[in-house]
């Protein structure tokens, strides 16, 4: 039996297509591909070129928006008697994909891979709540996310110059949208989410989160320190969507980083916009902070700056908020121009010490609907996302014009509207914590409760 880890032309993300196997984005396969190999099974590498002279090839999702380039290479690949068997941190709501796989495994694959195949070998199948097969899948049968309790066991050799050793598994901070926290256990041996070299390159001293650091801001190292994140414009959208970054926690970093004697350089602030109940007086809560910060201290002779790069909200399957609305608003360069009246080049405050810029970086709202989709989209979609996948003038279109498609061929308000735990569309998928029991409800008006 002939296996591959299939590898594509191109990549949903411009860095994938240089960092391909070798970096982040792909451990996962290749811990998968360990397993198999570790088993006595030979795995090779393919491309679309190939593919079909396998028997079952392997494929890495690593986020929603890996589904649409994977589908428009799959839709041109041989005709051939392979079984594709997809995982990674993507594979979350699975119905508008049936087409395009086998079998999928939802969360960790290191238990999972060895058993399936060797199923497959036998002429079986290997059944598991964390394995779903597409001829069999129903929103009535319950999928569960698999999860690890300890980091994998075994060094990898990513290539000739690295090595991987896994450091941490999840976050343990509680977004109620996130999959970090919710699709992940958290093990680690720090008390904190931290960024590893071993995964990450090298950043762990340079990106530490707010919500760490307010338990002990002396261990800030201010000359290193790059990116850190608020997630979210106010207090009350922070703490209602269960990230407890107060006004006071904001105010004292700041402060402290303007008062600190070492050269300033420019820091990026992680956020989130297009929160239910969210508008415009949230938003002017972050500018009201960078204004008495910069009021509290005495005038730098070389300024602070903070790039804001706000990310639409997008609550992802399995998670406590996985039936809340998301906003259908473009809000790239809307920010800065709200917040920066009278200001020019995305600026949304210009200080004594400190001065502040949007971030051009924030997803279209095309980029939006497209998460929508994959998150709760659904079977009888699956014909209009062929089409879309094979049409490349699609992708080379505008931003306008691919809200125009999407708008025209997927029902829009259904996707970005509210659901409860009936009509959620992934409501099959469970993870190891109860989330269910906050489906359909609204964190924003009712109180967190840790240990959902």
């Amino acid at each position: 039996m002939k296996i591959c880890a299939y590898v594509q032309e191109t990549y949903s993300k411009s860095t994938y297509k240089n960092e391909c196997m070798d970096t982040r984005q792909f451990v996962g396969l290749r811990v998968v591909v360990d397993c198999l190999e570790r088993a006595g099974y030979q795995v090779d590498y393919a491309g679309i070129a190939t593919v079909h002279e396998y028997d079952i090839v392997l494929v890495s999702l690593t986020a929603d928006c890996d589904w649409w380039t994977y589908i428009a290479e799959r839709l041109r690949w041989r005709k051939g008697d392979y079984k594709v068997l997809i995982g990674g941190a993507g594979v979350l709501h699975i119905a508008p994909f049936l087409p395009w796989f086998y079998a999928v495994m939802f969360g960790r694959g290191e238990d999972l891979i060895v058993p399936l195949v060797q199923g497959i070998h036998n002429g079986e199948r290997y059944e598991h709540e964390s394995i779903c097969y597409a001829d069999t899948f129903t929103y009535n049968k319950i999928y569960r996310i698999a999860q690890a309790d300890h980091p994998y066991c075994h060094s990898l050799r990513l290539s000739d110059k690295r090595n991987f050793s896994e450091g941490a598994i999840g976050c343990n901070h509680k977004c109620l949208f996130c999959g970090y926290t919710w699709h992940r256990k958290f093990a680690s041996p720090y008390k904190h989410y931290r960024m590893e070299d071993s995964l990450f390159g090298g950043i762990a001293d340079k990106e530490r989160a707010m919500l760490d650091l307010k338990e002990n801001p002396d261990s800030i190292d201010w000359a290193r320190l790059r990116t850190t994140a608020i997630d979210g414009f106010s207090e009350r959208l922070r703490v209602g969507v269960g990230k407890p970054i107060t006004r006071d926690i904001i105010s004292n970093f700041l402060v402290t980083m303007l008062r600190y004697s070492g050269k300033p350089h420019q820091l990026k602030f992680y956020n989130i916009c297009g929160y239910p109940t969210e508008t415009e007086d949230d938003w002017r809560e972050f500018l009201e902070e960078l204004q008495l910060a910069d009021n509290a201290v005495a005038k730098r002779e070389k300024q602070w700056s903070i790039v804001l790069h706000s990310t639409p909200f997008r609550p992802m399957p399995a998670t406590p908020m996985a039936c809340a609305p998301m906003s259908k608003r473009n809000y790239r360069g809307l920010i800065g121009s709200t917040l920066g009246e009278g200001l020019k080049g995305g600026l949304i405050y210009q200080g004594a010490s400190l001065w502040s810029v949007e971030s051009m970086g924030t997803d279209s709202l095309a980029a939006v609907m497209l998460s929508a989709l994959a998150h709760r989209g659904a079977i009888e979609d699956c014909e209009n996302i062929a089409r879309l996948c094979a049409t490349k003038r699609f992708w080379r279109a505008s931003s306008s014009v691919k809200e125009a498609t999407l708008a025209k061929y997927f029902n829009m308000d259904k996707l970005f509207g509210s659901f409860d735990a009936e009509t959620l569309p992934s409501r099959y998928l469970r993870t190891y914590a109860k989330v269910e029991k906050m489906w359909g409800k609204s964190p924003l008006e009712i109180q967190y409760r840790e240990g959902v």
